[in-house]
């Protein structure tokens, strides 16, 4: 796989140019999608009903299945950078860990500022509250349409929908199967599954993902110089989907496995080792309650997450051992049975032709078991002092650090939208949480749209969200590198947005202005027994505009390009970048398909510090990715994808300070295979 990827394209684009089999295929249907087939997309992630892009009360980028099969990208964190004010990037947490943000703030990696619901399900892990460790790198070609709603989100949905929610719509009605081979000799398959009867209808997704991993040349943790490691992965996903007359069954379950490269930032080849597994099972029952559409749902979340990693250099405790041991200290800790149940009841009323109310109730209990680090050495006499250190030999439980623990939720919630006149819309929301540690949290929501003429919008919002303190941030224990906070307060944002959205048959344009303030926010300050701990601190707004342009050149050229300026940002979030942009470029003929997608990011602060005492600064860089498809017959094609395609060597800030190297990232990655639909 060490060909040039050009070289493969224009192999490609000779053979589909020269064959009459392939030229007398008239499948330009499974191509073609009109810049105003998607601008007509309906968005429901925003009010829990369907509303088109000039007339949802929301920033929203929405990409449907047609355009992302067109993509050479495999994940959802790759496709976020395609979306304004969206970033993701690889961290030193562990080899898969890629945390995500939205308009330049972030505190931690487990992205639990953004709600990612997938079919109406929460999917993140109830430890951390956020989806990106648990699920990461989600799976693209299980998506219909995957809705990017930019700010506060609580309202409707609650803590974690702070900064935004990943609305993610999964395929049905389709038997499709694919395998793929690629760079680092990757192996990837997946089927999609239907059956259907008058009462019944199953639908199925599994995909399993595999490769060897990149070669790395990285800062030796561990000592002086630089050692060489490598990055192997395997993923799989199942997502089931039966519905029975009015009721719905649903189960989404992903589990990864992952090795050497950075776990908790530091380097050791051969036992840094991370595997995790989320389970969602799901079952909703739809009826009718006074007159109105109504739904419960119940939902149960259990996580499981192992990881492996070496805690200090060899010989490091050599002088106080007993008995005396030159061995590095390793650790491991195992985060078993973490689950969460939930229960909604959500009602839609159509109070008159013009106005609609939804309203509902929301009952959530996380539940946490006590978990010990295994070490080698006795971590009570490390942290205690003693002396001697006692050696075991071998991994032993040594100390608690997660504390055992369990939060009540309820949440209520109630929206009323209306057209006041004919072409202005008016959204009123507000929600109250109450946590059983934390207490109570008020959410309210503003928004008023108006539709100048058919083709100008103009967008006022206002909302305020909050983030309840997850279970690590609050019980964390007995850890050198973190601590938790038991006396952690929610934090919250006020956002307010102002937005032109103009649309044409052949262009569509929207520009917008965004300001959010933070109060008690939860941050990672110096800590005492640990490297840091979590506190409440004053942050600094976030302010910035935000494009995105879609050009019909002609029929068969499609372009869509986004760009971010952050003018502000909180100090806490250095390792945002400020400047964010992307361009996709899609060409299709009757039988073949060639997109070409770029992505920006800026440059971004480390946290270490240079001689002068300024922060180490990481450079600005693209990231191109290409995809060709081509039709042999209607129900089979073949493609050819890349992704940093120019091979380009970029690094991407380290979670801590005592790394003054960037993370390096994957070199170019090529994947060819084939689709077949049956």
């Amino acid at each position: 796989m060490k060909m040039p990827l050009v070289f493969f394209m224009l192999l490609l684009t000779g053979l589909f140019s020269s064959s009459p089999l392939w030229a007398a295929a008239n499948i330009d249907h499974l191509f073609s999608l009109s810049l105003e087939e998607l601008l007509a997309t309906k968005v429901t992630g925003s009010t829990l009903t369907p509303k088109e892009l000039k007339t949802v009360p929301a920033a929203v980028t929405v990409f449907t299945h047609k355009q992302i099969l067109n993509l050479g990208l495999d994940s959802l964190d790759e496709l976020m950078n395609l979306v304004p004010g969206f970033q993701s990037y690889r961290s030193s947490l562990s080899p898969i860990d890629y945390p995500f943000s939205a308009r330049g703030r972030r505190i931690g990696s487990s992205g639990s500022e953004i709600l990612i619901l997938e079919n109406g399900m929460r999917l993140a892990d109830p430890r951390t509250s956020g989806g990106a460790n648990m699920v990461p790198k989600y799976p693209l070609m299980q998506v219909e349409r995957v809705e990017f709603i930019r700010g506060p989100g609580s309202a409707v949905y609650g803590s974690n929908a702070m900064m935004g929610v990943v609305n993610i719509v999964t395929r049905t009605h389709v038997n499709e199967a694919a395998v793929s081979v690629g760079s680092f000799e990757r192996g990837k398959a997946h089927v999609l599954a239907q059956k259907h009867t008058a009462d019944l209808s199953l639908d199925l997704f599994v995909s399993v993902d595999g490769d060897n991993g990149d070669d790395y040349r990285v800062q030796n943790t561990f000592g002086s110089g630089e050692l060489d490691t490598q990055d192997p992965r395997q993923l799989s996903d199942l997502n089931v989907q039966i519905n029975w007359r009015h009721m719905k069954f649903k189960l989404h379950h992903n589990q990864y496995e992952v090795e050497d490269f950075y776990e908790v930032d530091n380097v050791s080849n051969g036992f840094n080792q991370r595997n995790g597994e989320l389970s969602v099972f799901s079952v909703q029952k739809a009826f009718e309650f006074k007159g109105g559409a109504s739904n419960i749902a119940f939902d149960y979340t259990r996580s499981k997450l192992a990881f492996s990693f070496q805690i200090t250099p060899a010989g490091a405790l050599a002088s106080n051992s007993s008995p005396p041991s030159t061995d590095p200290q390793f650790g491991r800790v195992t985060l078993n049975n973490t689950r969460e149940a939930r229960l909604l009841w959500h009602n839609d009323w159509n109070i008159h032709p013009h106005a609609s109310l939804q309203f509902g109730v929301e009952l959530r209990q996380i539940t946490v078991p006590e978990a010990f680090i295994e070490s080698n050495f006795d971590s009570a006499d490390l942290i205690s002092g003693a002396t001697p250190i006692r050696y075991y030999g071998s991994l032993q439980d040594t100390v608690p650090v997660q504390a055992r623990s369990s939060t009540e939720i309820v949440g209520l919630y109630g929206q009323y939208q209306s057209s006041v006149f004919e072409s202005t819309h008016l959204t009123l929301g507000l929600r109250h949480d109450h946590f059983s540690k934390v207490g109570g949290q008020f959410s309210p929501r503003f928004a008023l749209v108006h539709e100048v003429n058919r083709h100008h919008s103009i967008k006022l919002l206002y909302g305020q969200a909050f983030r309840a303190p997850t279970e690590d941030e609050l019980h964390l224990q007995n850890n050198s590198v973190i601590s938790g906070n038991p006396d952690l307060e929610p934090e919250t944002v006020q956002s307010s947005e102002l937005i032109w959205l103009a649309q044409w048959p052949t262009l569509g344009v929207s520009v917008g202005y965004f300001e959010s303030r933070y109060k008690d926010a939860i941050a990672q300050v110096p800590g005492e027994s640990a490297a840091a701990k979590y506190d409440n601190v004053h942050q600094d707004a976030s302010k910035g505009f935000e494009l995105e342009v879609n050009q019909q050149i002609t029929d068969a050229w499609l372009l869509r390009g986004a760009y971010t300026h952050i003018f502000e940002s909180p100090q806490q979030s250095l390792r945002e970048s400020d400047r964010l942009g992307s361009f996709t470029l899609n060409y299709h003929q009757p039988n073949w398909n060639g997109n070409l997608s770029a992505s920006y990011q800026g440059s971004k602060k480390m946290p270490a510090l240079d001689d002068q005492g300024e922060r180490l600064t990481l450079d600005s860089y693209w990231q191109l990715a290409g995809k060709l498809r081509f039709f042999v017959k209607s129900n089979l094609q073949i493609f050819i994808q890349g992704k940093n395609l120019l091979d380009k060597v970029y690094l991407t800030p380290p979670a801590i300070n005592e790394l003054t190297t960037g993370i390096p990232n994957r070199g170019r990655e090529v994947l060819t295979g084939l689709v077949f639909e049956f």
